[in-house]
């Protein structure tokens, strides 16, 4: 199997995977609570650098026998990018996680609001904390199994020499 069909099922299972939990209202529900946007900007960047990888699994497949070095060489390179990218989503978890905890925290805890005041504040805070680490976690798993997909090929490419 070529690699750039391993990277379109990979694709596939995750598009089906976000339409199966969209029909439970989990995605809507993830933008409209993450006050940061980076949840949005995670899925955003997803889809960018996975349409990135699918053009080096495809050039991987494409491959000329007479400048094979070169050719592994720039691709290696070129995936840099995608490695850079899985991850710092994890980061960008960690800081929608800081950045709701802020939320949660600052002026909600006030003695002198009624308790349903407090816990909703608290609520759109760790929501966003929450989502955001979820989809950190979520989105580079993914990404790093195309990475290795593309890896394993360009392994494969390597040793033929």
């Amino acid at each position: 199997m070529s690699t750039f069909i391993k990277w379109f099922l990979i694709n596939a299972v995750m598009a089906t995977a976000l339409f199966l939990v969209e029909q439970k209202g989990m995605v809507s529900s993830v933008f409209k609570n993450d006050l940061s946007y980076i949840s949005l900007l995670i899925m955003v960047l997803y889809v960018g650098v996975s349409l990135y990888i699918g053009r080096l699994c495809y050039l991987a497949d494409k491959i000329n026998e007479k400048r094979k070095k070169e050719a592994i060489h720039h691709l290696e390179q070129r995936s840099e990018l995608g490695w850079f990218t899985a991850e710092h989503f994890f980061s960008l978890g960690l800081l929608g996680t800081i950045i709701g905890l802020v939320i949660a925290t600052h002026g909600n805890l006030d003695s002198s609001l009624p308790t349903s005041a407090i816990v909703a504040g608290l609520k759109k805070g760790l929501n966003t904390a929450f989502y955001t680490t979820i989809c950190g976690i979520i989105f580079s798993l993914p990404l790093q199994i195309q990475l290795m997909v593309l890896k394993h090929k360009l392994n494969e490419d390597h040793n033929e020499k």
